[in-house]
């Protein structure tokens, strides 16, 4: 009993640090799902449209949000995707992704590990 106690104890962190890390990668999937719909609003229009691409995108885990908010002619945007829940423990914090193609990170881990190398 003792031996399946001390496995369940060093496998538990583990398992948690890879749901985290799953919920990160769908975090950075909507961001440039996000992105994407912005650049193809601008190929269209000539601008962006930061009322729109971010609807539905919330999962639980991240809320979404496009700054500046309810811009029908913006000329840029930023998108970020900002942890709640169990993901407010990651060390990446809030994530972000704008316009020029720029990624963020608000939290005190490294920027290639947050991104996960995209």
């Amino acid at each position: 009993m003792g031996v399946i106690a001390v496995l369940v104890g060093l496998a538990m962190p583990v398992y948690q640090r890879y749901v985290i890390r799953a919920h990160r990668a769908d975090a950075v999937r909507n961001l440039l799902a996000a992105a994407a719909c912005q650049e193809r609003l601008r190929a269209g229009n000539g601008f962006y449209d930061t009322s729109r691409c971010a609807s539905g995108m919330d999962t639980g885990h991240y809320a979404f949000r496009i700054e500046p908010a309810g811009e029908p002619e913006a000329l840029e945007f930023t998108v970020f995707a900002i942890p709640s829940g169990a993901a407010a423990a990651d060390g990446c914090g809030s994530l972000s992704l704008d316009h020029a193609g720029s990624r963020g990170v608000t939290g005190p881990r490294a920027l290639a590990d947050c991104w996960g190398g995209r």
